[in-house]
């Protein structure tokens, strides 16, 4: 039969030896957990970032749709005033081949 005392030191000693690595074990995991909250700060900066790259480039292409719908206004207009100075033109032309032969006559 053991002896209680070496029976207790034994047991003792396990329980020293466990303690010692379940603290290695502690500190292993508060490294490890600094290290994952700076790495979540850091993605929650990233994150944010992007939001506001999103939200900027949102309103760029605001501002650039609004530009085109103004350019395309502007485009019809002088697509309008073209028209309207190429049927003035054909209409001094049909005036002037009119005029024309009407000298020749005279003439």
């Amino acid at each position: 039969m053991q002896n209680p005392i070496l029976n207790l030191q034994e047991r003792l000693q396990k329980l020293i030896e466990q303690y010692n690595k379940d603290k290695a074990e502690l500190e292993a995991l508060k490294e490890q957990n600094a290290r994952l909250t700076e790495e979540n700060q850091q993605l929650f900066v990233q994150m944010e970032e992007y939001a506001k790259l999103v939200n900027d480039s949102d309103a760029g292409i605001k501002s650039l749709a609004e530009e085109h719908e103004a350019l395309k206004a502007k485009y019809q207009e002088l697509e309008q005033m073209i028209n309207g100075i190429e049927s003035f033109a054909n209409d001094a032309i049909s005036t002037i081949d009119n005029i024309i032969p009407l000298l020749e006559e005279g003439v």
